[in-house]
């Protein structure tokens, strides 16, 4: 078992309501995602938690305004109900990070703080169990 999917089983024991959309997208379309996030889009299309959503990649991939907003350097595959963007850069930092979640009203740069998504879900489940009254 891969650790996603080891993620995956954790978020479903620890949230009731997660659902995950099974994979429509071609080899064509996961071949222009960022590596951390190709191994998600070759299981599935889509996923919403309680602390936010996985787009499907060709919403992503044609979304103009992610584009604009952060050009060739990152990919943003999500969101929070809030002002959080998921991001990854398509080529990781000098330590191996590349994913962040980014809340556009910090006025910083998009920094990458995790080096797979299994471990960026996990952190972000654990700010939603800590910010959960």
């Amino acid at each position: 078992m891969s650790e996603l999917e080891k993620c995956f089983e954790e978020l479903n024991d620890e949230f009731e309501d997660i659902e995950l959309q099974p994979r429509t997208c071609g080899d064509d379309t996961i071949e222009r995602l960022p590596e951390p996030l190709r191994e998600f889009y070759s299981l599935y299309d889509s996923a919403d938690f309680p602390f936010g959503h996985i787009l499907p990649p060709e919403e992503a991939l044609n979304d103009p305004v992610a584009r604009q907003a952060f050009g060739e350097e990152w990919f943003q595959f999500g969101c929070d109900e809030y002002f959080t963007f998921w991001l990854c850069r398509y080529e990781p930092d000098g330590e191996g990070l590349c994913l962040d979640a980014w809340d556009h009203d910090s006025e910083t740069d998009p920094e990458p703080a995790f080096a797979d998504l299994p471990s960026f879900l996990r952190f972000l489940a654990q700010e939603y169990e800590n910010a959960a009254w």
